[in-house]
């Protein structure tokens, strides 16, 4: 049965798309089965891995029509190693409709999920940055959550909020929603002011009793993969921060 992790943060541009798609791909060339599921009306992670979001949404093959039209959550696959369910712009329509259509629940991903996870060892979801109905839903269907947050203060300062909600969500859906730890990302050894922030994020999480990953090293061979619509563990295997995405792939798979 798969292990469920929900890579959120409300803040945006802390890698989380990147690390959904490297750290799916690290677990997929691992031997493991994988599922991504792009939870973000941006669909950044469909287009990172070349697929072109406004065709699929034309197909009726992307997240929205499970969520708000019931379709089946496994017709919406695409077969890949990863795997993906995609998603378009039209799912940030999901939260209006489903308000007013009296239909919101916090389980409908959850219950939508149910029927694919035996045929997975993980699934991922790329949430979007914004605590809301399509985050809720992320966080109620998952067993653990992965926090990317880039070594910067504006980031850091916003982990009490995406906490908050981890709790919230504990309270209403999931009482044992876990949280796998905080992956430190566009980290450079060589500026003081990203050794600082590395420094002040390994306290929050010490006296939150969290573990902080080794962090994702700034490079451009991140870009220039994603301008390639290849994951950079696959692009270039030797870029910096690559190890750090094996190493945390070879902990979940060895701790279940």
């Amino acid at each position: 049965m798969a292990k469920v992790i929900a890579l959120a943060n409300q803040k945006g541009g802390v890698a989380k798309t990147t690390s959904t798609a490297n750290l799916g791909f690290a677990l997929a060339i691992r031997g493991q089965r994988v599922l991504l599921i792009d939870a973000d009306p941006q669909a950044s992670l469909t287009i990172y891995l070349g697929h072109h979001p406004f065709e699929l949404q034309e197909q009726e093959r992307t997240l929205y029509f499970t969520l708000v039209h019931d379709c089946s959550l496994a017709s919406l696959v695409i077969d890949g190693k990863p795997a993906l369910i995609p998603s378009s712009i039209r799912l940030a329509k999901a939260d209006r409709e489903l308000m007013q259509a009296m239909r919101y629940s916090d389980t409908l991903l959850r219950d939508a999920l149910t029927e694919l996870l035996p045929r997975y060892d993980h699934v991922l979801i790329d949430c979007m940055p914004h605590l809301g109905i399509l985050t809720s839903n992320a966080l109620t269907a998952a067993d653990l959550v992965l926090i990317p947050v880039r070594t910067e203060y504006l980031s850091i300062e916003g982990i009490p909020l995406i906490l908050e909600e981890i709790e919230e969500t504990r309270a209403r859906s999931n009482r044992k929603l876990g949280i796998l730890g905080i992956l430190p990302t566009m980290f450079s050894r060589s500026f003081t002011q990203d050794q600082d922030a590395l420094a002040a994020l390994e306290e929050i999480a010490r006296v939150q009793h969290l573990r902080v990953f080794d962090p994702i090293a700034r490079s451009t061979e991140y870009d220039k993969a994603t301008s390639q619509c290849m994951p950079t563990v696959v692009l270039s295997p030797k870029a910096p921060g690559v190890d750090a995405y094996y190493k945390l792939a070879d902990m979940i798979i060895n701790h279940g």
